[in-house]
């Protein structure tokens, strides 16, 4: 896996990230999402194309239209650096669970994440890719969303931990669960309660609903702590043969 920040469109994330596709890992690009603003006019409505009228929708919440550009120029010009096509050529498009896809360029597997002010973007080139993101440290009820996700092992491995890092911990787990359920494009309809997972160390290990190890050769999980505070974990397929 590899990690890059790519504020704004330009700079050294473009030339690495795509050598690194092609070289078989997974790239995750993290960003500002003010590093990505745009203001409204012709050369965002070209972009945005078909979504351009669901950018306009989304002004009901204030932040709302400003981040939804953001992060379609950040998909756009990512997938435009690694496929090398003008970023206004690409349409991005949503299956029926809700997973994106460009259309005509299926075999760029790709993942939007948001929290707060960061974007995140999971790229493959070898199949279906997840990615979440969460800040950690944030305030929130951890033990009814631990209560909510959590299997029964996973709630003992998280009571095993010293108190001040059960929070984090959930964050990891529920990160993980939100990144495989978005590779499998099946949005919410697996239940969180029905499968585990064992972290180590950054990577992590898929477990089911009585904490035993699933075979699972083809995907391969990690979860990471950017420089940002934020932790972004992921579930992607591996290439043929690795």
């Amino acid at each position: 896996m590899t990690y890059l920040r790519a504020d704004g469109p330009g700079g050294g994330w473009t030339r690495a990230a795509g050598p690194a596709l092609h070289a078989g890992t997974a790239v995750v690009l993290y960003a500002s999402a003010g590093s990505w603003s745009a203001p409204d006019g012709p050369g965002l409505r070209v972009l945005l194309g078909r979504e351009y009228e669901r950018y306009r929708a989304a002004g009901h919440r204030p932040a709302a239209p400003a981040r939804f550009a953001a992060s379609r120029r950040l998909v756009k010009h990512a997938a435009a650096a690694v496929l090398d096509v003008p970023a206004d050529e690409l349409e991005l498009a949503r299956g029926p669970a809700g997973r994106p896809y460009l259309r005509g360029c299926d075999r760029l597997g790709l993942s939007l994440s948001h929290t707060g002010d960061l974007l995140v973007l999971a790229l493959s080139l070898h199949g279906p890719i997840g990615a979440d993101a969460e800040r950690l440290g944030r305030s929130g009820c951890r033990v009814l969303l631990a209560q909510r996700a959590c299997t029964t092992q996973e709630l003992s491995d998280l009571r095993a931990l010293p108190a001040p890092e059960r929070g984090d911990a959930v964050l990891r787990l529920w990160t993980l669960k939100e990144a495989y359920t978005k590779a499998l494009g099946v949005g919410t309809g697996l239940p969180f309660r029905t499968f585990g997972f064992r972290v180590e160390g950054t990577t992590a290990v898929l477990h089911d609903n009585t904490g035993e190890p699933v075979r699972t050769g083809e995907w391969t999980f990690a979860t990471h702590r950017l420089g940002t505070g934020h932790v972004v974990s992921t579930a992607y397929a591996l290439p043929p043969g690795a």
